[in-house]
């Protein structure tokens, strides 16, 4: 059984087996792993496998580009993951393919895309046999619909099959602070369990690969994001655990 970590997460990168461990991100678009960039990268230089799953194809994130939703789009945006993942020096992307995953596309055809998303899950989890996995908690990052059903599908299939203990699952948290100012959901530092921290060198890295995104950011965007992130020095990641508390009682 894996150890629970309760704070810098730091395993040695090969198993007893001598098989390469493997850091698991699991979000449901492409970019969304640009949240998380710094960690992915640390963690490949410490030897672990690095794999990101994405759950949609991304076909209607028609926020900022020109191309109208659809298969284009679709593979546009496909191009932008692979196009990072190379930048960050992880492995490629496995693209599950889902349309969407809000009742936007009928109430039914949403039950049937959960339902196929919990189904690949299932079995990309067993086949990869992670280490531990990150994802988007309650909050879904940016109170994005997609998030927070990616990250609750995910908690749903570790808490169903008993695998708390053998998949350690990790909530990206923000800190107040950064939250309030960012618009991004945060967590009282309480409840943080792990801190990673990185170099400059290694954020900048992390940046590069903003503008492989080309139909998701305006350069005007990118420039921002960046002095924003250069101006920061703390430069750390925090991360909140799922702990699920086992023994039945009679009440509450």
């Amino acid at each position: 059984m894996r150890k629970l970590l309760p704070f810098l997460i730091l395993f040695a990168a090969f198993s007893a087996s001598g098989q390469k461990k493997t850091l698991l991100a699991i979000f449901p678009h492409s970019d969304d792993e640009s949240t998380v960039a710094e960690v992915l990268i640390k963690y490949s230089e410490l030897g672990y496998r690095v794999q990101v799953i994405t759950a949609t194809d991304g076909r209607y994130g028609t926020r900022i580009t020109k191309v109208p939703a659809g298969e284009e789009l679709a593979r546009l945006r496909k191009e932008e993951s692979l196009c990072a993942a190379k930048k960050l020096g992880i492995e490629e992307p496995i693209f599950f393919g889902i349309e969407r995953l809000d009742t936007l596309i009928g109430v039914g055809k949403y039950f049937a895309e959960h339902k196929r998303l919990l189904k690949l899950l299932k079995e990309k989890i067993s086949e990869l046999d992670p280490e531990f996995i990150i994802t988007f908690g309650p909050d879904g990052d940016t109170s994005h619909s997609e998030h927070i059903v990616t990250g609750a599908a995910v908690t749903e299939l570790i808490i169903r099959e008993g695998w708390v203990e053998k998949y350690p699952l990790y909530y990206v948290a923000w800190p107040k602070a950064l939250g309030e100012a960012s618009d991004l959901g945060y967590v009282h530092e309480k409840y943080m369990n792990v801190r990673i921290d990185y170099s400059q060198a290694l954020e900048d890295r992390a940046l590069e690969i903003m503008p492989c995104y080309v139909t998701q950011f305006t350069p005007e965007e990118i420039k921002e994001d960046r002095e924003k992130k250069i101006a920061d020095r703390s430069n750390v990641a925090y991360f909140r655990q799922l702990v699920v508390k086992k023994g039945l009682r009679n009440n509450f």
